[in-house]
């Protein structure tokens, strides 16, 4: 007797092979060309890979609803379901995934612009003790009272001061000087919010010379005008007094963001009838403004070597800067940063090293500087030929110490050694420190981790995680972050933000700038604070405002100068995705615009891919009927059926957000008409979910698979520089299995990344415990 069963077994697996093979025969006729053979994807047409993580009933429903793009109808029903379970089986899941693709080969790279920067910066800093950030608010003042050409007599008062803008009238700066001759010596700390050309301005009508980024000499604090003694150089100097008039005077210097650098301002007044001094600063992307807290910190740093030679751009057609280009201008580039910075070296030789001029082992000390200094621009220790190559050759022939040096130094950071951080064949402890600051910092191992790969702690998982931890904390870690969200939220975009005057009076060039620092102070609080949640970055019901933005916006001024957390009436603010300074420049100058909003938050937020539109329409050329509103304009432009296979998801977006005008401000009417925000999204899975504003949307971007692997991916390229699929099929998998442990922190996230990176390819790792 037959066995049911077996009989029924049997028929099941033939069943499941004629629906392989038919689902084959239909992805070859109406899904190869766009999507590649094997699903690897096609050139201008669907680039990424058919994978993902959708389960097979959820695939079936999105094929069946959207694929493919041009004719939905082409595939429907039984054709859905067999090409669907086709797909799924032979590439698109998980299990397919890891059974029938290896990890990707890392792509080869040079140093990015800025991976080079930093890694010189902190190579000079190393041979002396620097403070990365101060702490503390403010500047140290001392104020003296003069007589003649000694500016400094007699002090009669010490404190820190908040900001640099006084003016004293005709009186005295404190009880028991004399208000016509006096002088204020500010000392401290600038603490550089990101990196980029930085200008200020002084204005005064009296003496005053302000320094950034010198090394201190012994005539600075000299209180006579006469002495000889040497001096740095001023940024700004201003010591020739005009009588009466108000002298303002800039320059501009770049500086890398997470770090301070040294900052002091000299100012006399000597019997002219008033007495004032002013600094004003403009960061990258700002506007002009006051030079206070919370940049100024009254500790001490020193001089941080910023190489200023211009760079071309990185590549960033992957959507994060990689150093993939290598070209005849880069070349170019780096041969003059490695002089400038060679200048520097030289000229601050006795600093770093020591060593007196006149010492009788002078050179032989110089070369222990040298081969310290390749061993750690190598990020690993020197072999027998580094050393005759970069240093007993810099210091051959008839050469002086001095020429030796500025020669080793060029040697060294054009080395392919330095630039080229994975070049090595080598996959030991110092390969695990090399590619943990890189991470990290975008920079050299420090110390420690530099002392832990000479120990062979490194192969040590448990250690490897130690020393992230430790690394995260660091200001050059956070900057790094910071940098992530200013690409991901066009913080770093560079044309204006501009809106009509007429139709919105007030917001002008002052409001834009602080909308930028104020959704920058937004992200640096979520991500700084102890659960960095992910959630409250998406979720938060509340701006950083200051009192110029809360005029604008309408809302009660909070208590205090600066920016404070304002909590915003229920349902109107849901955070960085309804946050003023993203809606304001993802709109046009006279009207909002829920396209760029719905694609900004399809690919950015959402982790959806969209192909470029089959024809580009202008707003401008479309004749529309007087009155209609800009949903209806959308709707009208976006009808046909080549448009809606994106603008289906865009769309609904898009309009779920028109209860905020076009500098982000709420509203409730359009023109006189009650706006419409109530849109249907359809989702990946097929489901269809009514937005009826931000609380909405950011609910539907928290509860979506593809936001949150889409966040992490676009983390991960960003801080490692390589595509996920480098790290191993289930590497993002992975990662979003430990960010929901987490708690869903950024931070926490970012740590795991560096980690995963760090240990990839190594061998003979030390595994944690369970």
């Amino acid at each position: 007797m037959r066995n049911p069963c077996a009989f029924f077994l049997i028929s099941l697996i033939c069943l499941q092979a004629l629906q392989a093979e038919d689902g084959l025969s239909i992805y070859a006729k109406q899904c190869a060309s766009c999507h590649g053979d094997h699903g690897q994807g096609v050139a201008d047409e669907c680039e990424d890979p058919l994978q993902g993580t959708r389960s097979l009933e959820s695939l079936a429903r999105y094929i069946e609803r959207r694929m493919p793009e041009d004719d939905p109808e082409l595939v429907i029903g039984d054709d859905a379901r067999q090409v669907a379970a086709y797909i799924y089986e032979a590439f698109y899941s998980v299990d397919s995934q890891s059974a029938s693709k290896p990890a990707a080969e890392p792509a080869f790279a040079r140093l990015t612009n800025r991976q080079f920067r930093e890694s010189v910066a902190d190579l000079i800093n190393s041979f002396y003790k620097q403070p990365q950030m101060a702490e503390g608010t403010g500047l140290r003042a001392k104020y003296f009272e003069s007589d003649g050409m000694n500016k400094k007599a007699r002090q009669g008062m010490e404190r820190v001061d908040q900001k640099l803008d006084f003016d004293f009238g005709e009186g005295a700066p404190a009880d028991g000087i004399n208000p016509e001759q006096f002088s204020v010596a500010w000392e401290g700390s600038l603490n550089a919010p990101e990196t980029g050309w930085y200008e200020f301005r002084m204005s005064t009508p009296n003496g005053a010379r302000f320094y950034l980024n010198g090394d201190k000499q012994n005539g600075d604090s000299n209180s006579r005008d006469d002495s000889g003694a040497k001096r740095q150089t001023a940024l700004i100097d201003e010591w020739v007094s005009s009588g009466t008039e108000v002298r303002t005077s800039s320059a501009r210097i770049f500086l890398l963001g997470g770090r301070g650098y040294p900052i002091r301002l000299d100012y006399f007044k000597y019997k002219e009838p008033r007495g004032m001094v002013k600094v004003e600063w403009k960061p990258p992307h700002s506007e002009w403004e006051l030079l206070g807290v919370p940049y100024l910190s009254p500790a001490d740093s020193k001089r941080t070597f910023v190489v200023n030679t211009s760079f071309p751009p990185d590549d960033a057609s992957e959507g994060y800067e990689r150093g993939t280009g290598i070209s005849k201008a880069w070349h170019e580039a780096t041969t003059l940063a490695a002089i400038e910075a060679a200048d520097e070296v030289v000229s601050r030789i006795g600093l770093l090293t020591g060593v007196k001029a006149d010492a009788p082992d002078r050179v032989e000390k110089l070369k222990g500087f040298i081969a310290t200094f390749a061993e750690r621009a190598f990020r690993r220790p020197l072999d027998d030929d580094a050393r005759q190559r970069y240093i007993d050759h810099a210091f051959a022939g008839d050469v002086t110490a001095d020429q030796a040096i500025k020669r080793a130094v060029i040697m060294i950071l054009k080395s392919p050694r330095f630039l080229y951080p994975e070049l090595t064949s080598e996959k030991d402890d110092y390969t695990i420190a090399s590619r943990l600051a890189l991470a990290l910092w975008d920079s050299i191992p420090d110390e420690k981790l530099r002392n832990a790969a000479k120990e062979g702690k490194l192969r040590d998982v448990a250690e490897v995680r130690r020393q992230t931890e430790r690394m995260a904390a660091d200001p050059r870690a956070i900057a790094k972050v910071e940098a992530f969200f200013a690409g991901w939220l066009k913080l770093d975009a560079e044309d204006e933000l501009q809106k009509d005057p007429q139709k919105f009076p007030g917001f002008d060039a002052a409001v834009a700038s602080d909308l930028r620092r104020s959704l920058q102070l937004f992200v640096d609080h979520v991500i700084t604070s102890e659960t960095s949640d992910y959630r409250e970055l998406i979720h938060a019901d509340y701006l950083m405002l200051n009192a110029r933005l809360a005029h604008y916006y309408g809302v009660p001024a909070p208590d205090g100068d600066g920016f404070h957390p304002v909590k915003m009436e229920a349902g109107q603010r849901s955070g960085i995705l309804t946050h003023p300074y993203l809606l304001s420049r993802l709109a046009h100058e006279d009207s909002t615009s829920p396209i760029h909003r719905g694609v900004f938050l399809t690919r950015n937020v959402l982790g959806g891919v969209l192909k470029p539109p089959p024809k580009a329409i202008s707003f401008e050329d479309h004749p529309f009927t007087p009155g209609m509103s800009m949903r209806e304009k959308v709707t009208e432009i976006t009808r046909s059926s080549s448009c809606m296979t994106c603008h289906e998801r865009i769309n609904p977006l898009g309009f779920s957000l028109e209860n905020f005008d076009a500098t982000g401000r709420f509203r409730t009417e359009e023109d006189g008409r009650p706006i419409d925000q109530v849109a249907d999204f359809i989702t990946s899975s097929g489901d269809t979910v009514e937005l009826k504003g931000p609380e909405d949307v950011a609910n539907l971007v928290l509860q979506s698979p593809e936001a949150r692997m889409g966040f992490i991916e676009q983390l991960l390229r960003y801080t490692l520089k390589q595509n996920p699929d480098v790290y191993g099929n289930r590497s993002v998998d992975r990662l979003e299995d430990d960010f929901t442990q987490s708690g869903d922190n950024i931070r926490k996230l970012f740590m795991e990344i560096c980690a995963v990176g760090a240990l990839d390819r190594i061998p003979d790792l030390k595994q944690a415990a369970n």
